[in-house]
């Protein structure tokens, strides 16, 4: 079939005897509606199949009309492809191309008619399937932009959703359908819900029944009506331009026309309320998600999309919505989890619904966690989402989310998603706002179970070249897969592992600091105790990650403070300065004197930190009649004599009479070159862990990479975004680590942005403030040679086409994080959006649809996998979360090969410890005995000087615990 010519449109066309012809509507009614010879509405075959499994006249294979032979419904489905020829009736064809034609000729009056024409079809229940399939095919496809300008887009971004209910040719290729057979044998009976998604049946979705589908029943099966990506059944695209003159909303202009979006909600949301027929739910459950972050379509119809929330809430929480077909071999948490994909993007519509929505949405998602076995990862990542967009929620909802999360540490696959969960929390104060010391804990309590999990995984990995698939830590696949966990490599699974393992002590030190400094202490014991373990042979661990994570809670249990700054020291007071270094614990000591007043700048180097201090005794004059005057310090003038050395605030500091055993002692460090060298190679260590990003600004209509590199400025969005990222620094003399950027000649630019707390630090890589100079460096290689090696790139994509992974060739991006903004043009006054209203659009505001794409190589291991909706105020936050995860994924997958990914933290405990083993053997655990210690070396070069008397313990991490009380040993809140 070819389009009409506009002169031979349907509508134009006329009767053989010359008088006017049917409308265009009259001509499509009639044939939407064709009656049977009883005059009654006639259904298709497929209506009739999807309506009862058990028909006998299909069963038969005899249809009530005949004129429905088996040639409307051939099916061909090999090993490559999956191809369906089925029965459409003509007003399908006749409504979907009018409609087109009506928007790529600008008739905005005959296109609305049309549309209402086809939300009559959708609607109806009295047209064959096919037919109202066609209308909401269309329907579904509408998109519009900032202005409200009306477009029908060729494929929605449906493609997991779709794979989900096995309506994409990889899916429904007949090994995976087998496969999904017998796992719907196997599995355990439903719970009571409801029936098929059905219409003209009896049964409601409360009714519940216990089916398995069976091989023999996919066989009879009727074929799909539909496939991802499928068409409109047109013999053309749509057209690629939004329309001039047809809107989602009524403006004062006269020429322009509006449709009644609140119409098709009502379709879709009666489908959703009242069933339908399976192909016309499924279709809906798939692609109402993907029109939903469309927020200009239907921000005037809040009233509908309160509604539609309140609905699907409803179901969720009380398991009444429709269950798939038995033949179909799909179960009724693979349509829970479509309708958790519907409230994840209802998120976005939080400024318009009531605070209680939100409270009701996280209680749902809570729900979902351990209702359906495929919906938690969804509900997961949904409420990791809420963090940011609706915290007010989630904090008055924290007690049970943090109970909930307690609760399937046992679900070993949802160990990355629950933990990032907590990361992201962690860095938002006002979600967690009513927190008090039980939950604080229930936190750490998390983090060790997972700790606990890993460490028995690698126990069991040393045992056996084959871990107990119990126990073993894997990712279940995307949410909208049918892969098991057993099908991960064991490499990958060994990096699931690790990374599971870094996050749990990332999150143990960030809730840490973000809780009250007063209820700091009451954990310190706690954790210590849970962070060492014992082996299979009953040695106490402490592994390396702990010991760094406990003098992180060293420093700070009792200091809210921060990091500090090296005094100055006047040039003149120099020759006067006298200097020592110890090694005290795990850390190193350097003391400062002043001989002229006394003054002592203390140095406390730390794995996680370095701590300066300035010490000054306080004097008092002596009386007149002391005697021996002249040898004191005089505070009007100094005895050229010292008398105040760095050995003496040592000893206030740290020590008194009472013995203390050797391992104990300070050892004191020469001042030499070797000691100033180590000394120096540990001061380069950063006090944070160090990342990178590129953040990548793409202009409409972009796509290549050296047009994309040569931009020298972003939107005015872009920008804004960016100043949300972090804060614009000075590159030139910069004393942080600027990740590759020059910081001397301004050859990368003059600024850049960078963000930082207490544990981390990211420097992002931005193209737009690097020169340009494209008769020098045509292939912009100068941006390209920080871009390309960034793992983590942030795209912000306003070219209006989708970002393909492979723009950036190179080895190293392994992360993309694409931002799609969209502008919403708003009424007026925020009062209308309470109801359905057509006023003109006078506001904006920015919203942006985030999704994290992998290389293919990657495990998809981030919440932001599906796409999200996202806030303007909350963008920033999000997005530096997602990359600075991403971003310690990388750095562990990177180094898989080669070796494993060593935090700061730890790099500075190493190079204390190699000065520890250089100048006294202490770094190794040993049972020994106080003070006959062995040899001189054993005990760090001092003599034993007490004889007869013993004492035992353990010789650990640079001190001495006694038999039996090494727990005790490590909680220094004890007798702090």
């Amino acid at each position: 079939m070819t389009r009409d010519s506009p002169n031979s449109s349907p509508a134009a066309k006329k009767s053989t005897d010359g008088s006017p012809g049917p409308t265009l509507v009259e001509r499509i009614r009639s044939l939407a509606y064709p009656r049977s010879n009883s005059g009654s509405p006639r259904k298709s075959r497929a209506q009739n199949a999807f309506t009862d499994d058990q028909n006998p006249a299909l069963k038969d294979g005899n249809a009530a009309d005949p004129s429905l032979n088996q040639s409307d419904r051939k099916v061909a489905l090999t090993s490559a492809e999956l191809s369906l020829e089925v029965h459409i009736n003509p007003t399908s064809i006749h409504l979907g191309e009018a409609f087109l034609d009506c928007l790529e000729m600008d008739r905005p009056q005959e296109a609305r008619k049309i549309y209402d024409s086809l939300i009559t079809t959708a609607a109806s229940s009295d047209v064959f399937v096919e037919t109202r399939l066609s209308s909401v095919k269309l329907l579904a496809r509408l998109r519009c932009d900032s202005g409200g300008a009306l477009k029908v887009v060729d494929i929605p971004d449906t493609q997991g959703l779709a794979a989900l209910l096995l309506r994409t040719e990889e899916s429904a290729q007949l090994p995976a359908l087998s496969n999904r057979v017998s796992m719907a044998e196997e599995a355990p009976p439903s719970r009571s819900g409801s029936s098929g998604a059905n219409n003209n049946t009896n049964r409601t979705p409360s009714q519940s029944r216990t089916r398995s589908a069976t091989r023999e029943q996919l066989s009879r099966s009727p074929p799909p009506l539909w496939m991802y990506p499928g068409s409109i059944v047109l013999s053309q695209d749509p057209p690629l331009l939004t329309s001039l003159l047809l809107k989602a909303y009524a403006t004062e202009d006269s020429s322009v026309a509006a449709i009644d979006l609140s119409a098709w909600l009502d379709v879709m949301i009666n489908v959703l309320e009242k069933g339908s027929d399976w192909e016309i739910y499924s279709y809906v459950l798939v692609h109402l998600p993907s029109q939903l972050t469309e927020i200009s379509l239907f921000v005037r119809h809040i009233a509908k999309i309160e509604k539609l929330h309140d609905l699907v809430v409803f179901q969720l929480q009380k398991s009444k919505f429709f269950e798939p077909p038995a033949s179909t071999g799909l179960k009724k948490g693979d349509v829970a989890l479509c309708l958790y994909h519907t409230l994840t993007v209802l998120i976005a519509y939080n400024g318009w619904l009531r605070p209680q929505k939100m409270t009701d949405t996280v209680h749902t998602f809570l729900v979902g966690i351990s209702m359906w076995d495929r919906t938690a990862k969804c509900c997961i990542h949904a409420l990791t989402l809420c963090c940011h967009e609706v915290p007010k929620a989630v904090d008055r909802c924290l007690s049970m989310i943090l109970t909930k999360m307690s609760q399937i540490i046992s679900q070993s696959h949802l160990a990355i998603d629950v933990l990032e969960l907590l990361n992201h929390m962690a860095r938002l104060p006002a979600a967690y706002q009513s927190i008090g010391e039980d939950l604080q804990r229930t936190i750490f309590g998390i983090c060790v179970g997972y700790l606990r999990h890993v460490r028995d995984t690698r126990e069991d990995a040393a045992d056996s070249a084959n871990p107990r698939s119990s126990n073993r830590l894997s990712r279940v696949s995307g949410e909208s897969t049918m892969q098991s966990p057993s099908g991960q490599s064991a490499e990958t699974e060994n990096d699931l592992h690790e990374y599971v393992y870094t996050l749990a002590y990332h999150i143990i030190t960030h809730w840490f600091l973000a809780i009250s400094i007063v209820d700091r202490p009451k954990h310190v014991g706690w954790i210590a105790k849970n962070l060492a373990w014992k082996d299979k042979s009953g040695e106490e661990i402490v592994e390396e990650q702990s010991q760094v994570t406990l003098d992180m809670m060293h420093r700070t249990a009792y200091l809210d403070l921060g990091e500090t700054m090296r005094p100055s020291i006047e040039s003149n007071n120099e020759d006067h300065m006298v200097k020592k270094m110890w090694l005290l614990g795990l850390s190193i000591m350097t003391i400062e004197t002043n001989q002229t007043n006394g003054i002592t700048y203390i140095t406390k180097r730390q794995a996680s930190g370095t701590t300066f201090s300035v010490y000054q005794q306080a004097y008092q004059p002596l009386p007149s009649h002391h005697v021996g005057a002249d040898v004191r310090v005089n505070m009007e003038g100094m005895d050229p004599t010292p008398q105040i050395f760095p050995n003496h605030v040592l000893l206030q500091l740290t020590s008194t009479i009472s013995p203390m055993p050797i391992p104990m002692q300070p050892i004191v460090l020469p001042d030499n070159a070797q000691t100033q060298r180590a000394i120096s190679t540990f001061d380069r260590i950063d006090t944070v862990d160090g990342h990178k990003a590129g953040v990548i600004y793409v202009y409409p209509g972009q796509q290549e990479e050296r047009e994309i590199l040569a931009n020298t400025a972003g939107s005015e969005a872009f920008e804004t975004f960016l100043a949300g990222l972090g804060t614009k620094v000075k590159l030139q003399g910069a004393t942080f680590n600027t990740q590759g950027l020059d910081r001397t000649s301004n050859m990368d630019g003059t600024h850049t942005y960078a963000w930082r707390d207490r544990v981390t630090e990211i420097v992002y890589h931005v193209p737009t403030m690097m020169p340009t100079d494209l008769e020098m460096d045509p292939q912009c290689t100068n941006k390209k040679r920080h871009i390309g090696n960034d793992f983590v790139n942030i795209i912000f994509n306003e070219s209006g086409l989708p970002f393909r992974f492979s723009t950036f060739a190179s080895a190293f991006n392994f992360v993309n994080i694409v931002i799609t903004p969209e502008r919403v043009l708003l009424p007026p006054s925020a009062g209308s959006l309470a109801g359905d209203t057509g006023s003109a659009a006078v506001d904006a505001r920015d919203f942006f649809k985030v999704q994290v794409v992998w290389d293919a190589s990657f495990p998809e291991v981030s919440p932001a996998t599906t796409p999200k909706v996202v806030t303007a105020s909350t963008l920033p936050g999000y997005v530096r979360q997602l990359a600075l995860n991403a971003s310690v994924f990388c750095l562990l997958w990177s180094n898989r090969g080669g070796g494993e990914y060593v935090s700061s933290w730890r790099s500075r405990h190493r190079e204390i410890r190699r000065l520890r083993e250089r100048y006294a053997n202490t770094a190794t655990s040993a049972t020994v005995g106080y003070p006959g210690m062995g040899t001189a070396e054993d005990r760090g070069g001092a003599r034993s000087y007490v004889e007869g008397d013993t004492w035992t313990g353990t010789l650990t991490m640079g001190g001495l615990a006694e038999a039996g009380h090494f727990l005790m040993s490590l909680d220094f809140t004890r007798w702090t």
